[in-house]
């Protein structure tokens, strides 16, 4: 392209710098000859920093993205970006936090469950549990088990049933 084409569109078509993020990249915006949308665009700090951005590695800030869609008429301050980092700094703390103290309360929890020499004293199921039918989908739980609830099980109930379609005609409500 020759300088003096170069020149033309410069004076044309103006490319005015916005601001930059607290990355190094800069925001600029073109504007529409026609009175319409202008054109933002982001040149990132190194060229091969664009290809960081586009495979998810990084992300632009928020405000900057909302400013380059047009969601927000104005591009956003250093202040508020650095108030942005500030908050997400405060809120990985506050999660790391809150991860350590259920880490240490499922730690005494398990502390809590762990089964002891004295409470495993076996015993004899009562023969009225041995005479229930088990395809009610109620199981009872077994005697080394303690107190832990079985729940029914849909996947062993087809494996042992057949998989024939059974009849089945719907009941009219009363109101």
């Amino acid at each position: 392209m020759s300088i003096v084409r170069r020149l033309w569109q410069r004076i044309l078509k103006p490319t005015y710098f916005v601001g930059k993020d607290m990355e190094g990249n800069k925001y600029f915006e073109h504007p529409n000859a026609n009175n319409g949308r202008s054109k933002r665009t982001v040149k990132y700090r190194k060229n091969e920093d664009m290809w960081t951005y586009v495979a998810s590695g990084k992300r632009l800030p928020v405000q900057w993205s909302a400013w380059l869609t047009h969601t927000r008429p104005d591009p956003p301050s250093i202040e508020e970006l650095q108030a942005d980092l500030t908050r997400q700094r405060r809120v990985k703390l506050n999660a790391a936090i809150l991860e350590a103290k259920d880490e240490a309360e499922r730690a005494h929890r398990e502390k809590l469950e762990a089964p002891s020499h004295h409470s495993q004293i076996k015993t004899q199921p009562s023969l009225v549990s041995q005479n229930v039918p088990r395809d009610r989908g109620l199981e009872l739980p077994e005697p080394d088990q303690g107190s832990k609830v079985q729940t029914r099980d849909p996947w062993a109930e087809a494996l042992k049933g057949s998989d024939e379609p059974r009849s089945w005609t719907p009941v009219a409500r009363k109101r």
